[in-house]
Parts: structure tokens; sequence; C-alpha cells
């Protein structure tokens, strides 16, 4: 009977039980491997009554604390950028949650929009833990985990969480390619950056590969704008067999597409689909910043002229529900 609801689900988004329910949202934290908080964002079905709310930040119609509804629910996991926050894509988690998805979101400890005060390697070393410490959490303590199907679980990450979505699948950074790569290519933004000095030194790249945490319970992946992916190992590239989508931007200068995107669809053996955006910047893959935000010209909010923010968050998120339908679902 599974793969007929899948069948349904694929051929017909809306079909599906919870897709055209209430959701279902938690706010709470839990401690990562040094007892610091890592914020989560916990978005589900429900059929609760829904209101609207703020709360961590989110200001969304939510049945706060509602009773989950539905068995067998896959899990997708949401990886921020470098000072980011878990509600940057929680427009993406609502619409998961309304097509019958578990989404939980995390903030980075000390790299997050009021906390980035780790250094740059730590930071990339911690991100893959504290991940795999929320997915701990989902599977074995969250009161809501025997409604979870434990064997489908997604990741979406972009930029640095690009960066922690590829090391969790199981890449292996190589820091002597970030070396390589900024000798051929010393205005690339990345190799203008304090980080990039860091990364480059000797010591950084005697780490050893066995400190990198993977985590085999990711059974699909999207990354967009994935960071510093030119620095991964193309043997361990070639390893990963789950299925990733990414996406990039034609405008994006902090991630630029070919060195990134492109040298993923290379190495990595199973690549679904690949979407360069037109006219996309690397911040037009957040959600649209609110007129206050908007007011400040800030970075995070400014697009190319012409280029639909709202129309292509859109589009994105339906894509989200698509892909992870069909690739996690048995």
């Amino acid at each position: 009977m599974k793969w007929l609801l899948k069948f349904l689900a694929i051929m017909f988004p809306f079909f599906v039980a919870g897709s055209a329910g209430a959701v279902g949202f938690q706010y709470l934290s839990i401690p990562d491997d040094i007892g610091r908080p890592i914020e989560l964002g916990i978005w589900y079905p429900s059929n609760s009554v829904a209101a609207p709310t703020t709360l961590g930040d989110v200001a969304q119609t939510v049945a706060v604390n509602g009773e989950i509804t539905g068995d067998h629910l896959p899990t997708v996991i949401f990886s921020h950028g470098s000072a980011g926050h878990f509600s940057d894509r929680s427009e993406s988690a609502l619409v998961l949650a309304k097509a019958g998805f578990v989404a939980v979101s995390l903030t980075y400890p000390g790299d997050n929009y009021k906390d980035s005060g780790d250094k740059v390697v730590q930071i990339l070393l911690n991100r893959p833990r504290q991940t795999s410490r929320v997915l701990d959490y989902m599977m074995q303590t969250w009161p809501g985990r025997e409604h979870l199907e434990k064997s489908e679980i997604g990741f979406y990450g972009f930029s640095a969480g690009g960066f922690t979505g590829l090391v969790a699948i199981g890449g292996i950074p190589d820091w002597k390619l970030f070396t390589l790569h900024c000798a051929a290519d010393p205005v690339e933004a990345v190799c203008q950056q304090g980080s990039a000095a860091v990364l480059s030194r000797p010591q950084v790249a005697a780490r050893m590969a066995s400190e990198w945490r993977h985590d085999a319970r990711i059974k699909a992946a999207v990354l967009v704008s994935p960071g510093w992916a030119f620095s991964f190992d193309p043997s361990s590239l070639s390893k990963i067999k789950i299925p990733v989508e990414l996406w990039g931007g034609s405008e994006d200068h902090v991630v630029p597409f070919e060195s990134n995107v492109g040298y993923l669809q290379r190495y990595l053996p199973r690549v679904i689909a690949v979407h360069d955006v037109r006219d996309a910047r690397h911040y037009s893959f957040l959600k649209p910043c609110s007129k206050a935000a908007g007011a400040l010209n800030l970075e995070s909010c400014m697009d190319q002229p012409g280029f639909d923010r709202a129309s292509f968050q859109e589009s994105l998120n339906q894509e989200l529900v698509r892909f992870f339908r069909s690739e996690l679902a048995e």
C-alpha cells in the first residue's frame, strides 16, 4: 500500500494525508556535546487548531505544541548558512509539514546571528556533530518519535549548511585543494576572506579525516550554494551513493556556481537534478525579507533587478516537496 501512496503523492501532490491540514510547531532547545543550547524549531502535521503566533522569532499560523498526526512520517533537517538562524527556512519547513513531513531546523551554537564567536575550523567540525545530535534527539528522545519513519531522513543545507551536509553524507574536505583553488583564482570572494588564510595553514590541512562526523541515517540531500564545495576530496565524493539535488545562482559571487555546484556535479555519482537559477544572488535563496529588514538595505535582502524572490521561493518549496517525496518514500 505504501508504494501506492508514494505514487499518488508524486502525481497528485495534495492527495496525501496531512497536506491540507494544520501544522503543529514546537520551539525548544537541547544541549550540544559540550553543553551549549541548540535552538530547535520543529514543524509537523497536526489536526490541532492553528492560530497566528510568534515563537522563537518565527511568526506563522501554527498549532503550538499541537498533537502530531500520522505515522511513518519522513523527516527533513535544515542547516542554515554562516551566522544564520533556525528560522531562515521557516516557510519551507511549514510547506513540508503541510505535505506530511516533520521538518526540524537548528541554530548552530557559535555560528549564528547572535553569536559567531567560534573559530572557523571549530565551526566546520562542530556543525556535522551538532546536526547528528539533533537527529539523535528526534529519533530517540522527542515525544513524537513513534510517529517517525526512522529510515526516511532528508537534509537541506544552504551555504555553510551545504558544507555541513557534504560532510554529513560522507564527504571529506582536503584543505590542500583549498590552497590550490585560491592560487588559481585569488580574486574569488572566499579566497579574500580571513577564513581562507586560516584554512590554508599546513596544520589545518594535516587534520585527521576521522575528525569529520558522517551520518548514514541521511538518505537524500538538497544542497543550495554549498560553501567550499571545491575543497572536498573527489574520492570521498565519489563514494556518496544517496540522491542529491543541487541549487546555485547565476549571480552568486559568494559561492560561485561553477567552482562549487559545478564541481559537485562532476564528482557526486547520484545528482538527481541541478538548478542554475538565473539572476539569483547568494541570499536570493533565503526567504523574502520583511519590510523593516528591506528598508535597512541589508545585503541579504538585495536581489538583481527584476528577480522575484517571493515567486522563486514558492517554486523552490514545491520542488523540495517533490524531491523529498520521490527520494524518501519507499
